[in-house]
């Protein structure tokens, strides 16, 4: 008897799994990031930065996955592009528009020295985060199914 055929695309439920995973990653390396980034110029109150970040990025990057990266992941989809690398790249794009866009919105405001010491690092880890959360939303929903 053969073994049962793997399905060349992602489940509902598969996409739905890989963006909350994506959500959550991105939240939580993001709350970590900021109170790493904050201690040194605010003290003991980075803890509560860094609750607020979580606070906020939750539905951010909800936001942001839905609107932007679920968009780009079905146009990716649709022309056959599934590697890991190709969303490590394309998360990395539009964490960098997103944050760009999110700090002309903010008048600035993420890149205020009071708050974090060098905000192109801030801005850079975004990137990078950004960068690993679409490597792993397109791992999970292509992964191999025993």
């Amino acid at each position: 008897m053969a073994p049962p055929q793997c399905p060349t695309q992602p489940t509902k439920g598969d996409v739905v799994t890989a963006l909350a995973l994506g959500v959550g990653t991105g939240a939580l390396l993001t709350a970590a990031m900021t109170f790493i980034m904050t201690v040194p110029t605010s003290g003991s109150l980075a803890v509560f930065i860094a609750a607020t970040a979580l606070a906020v990025s939750v539905p951010t990057w909800l936001l942001g996955l839905c609107l932007l990266g679920g968009p780009t992941w079905w146009w990716l989809h649709r022309r056959g592009v599934r590697s890991p690398g190709a969303g490590a790249a394309t998360g990395a794009l539009l964490t960098s528009l997103g944050a760009a866009a999110a700090a002309l919105l903010a008048c600035g405001a993420p890149s205020r020295p009071d708050l974090v010491e060098h905000p192109l690092a801030f801005l850079a880890g975004l990137v990078a985060i950004g960068a690993l959360v679409g490597l792993q939303t397109v791992a999970f929903a292509y992964r191999a199914r025993a």
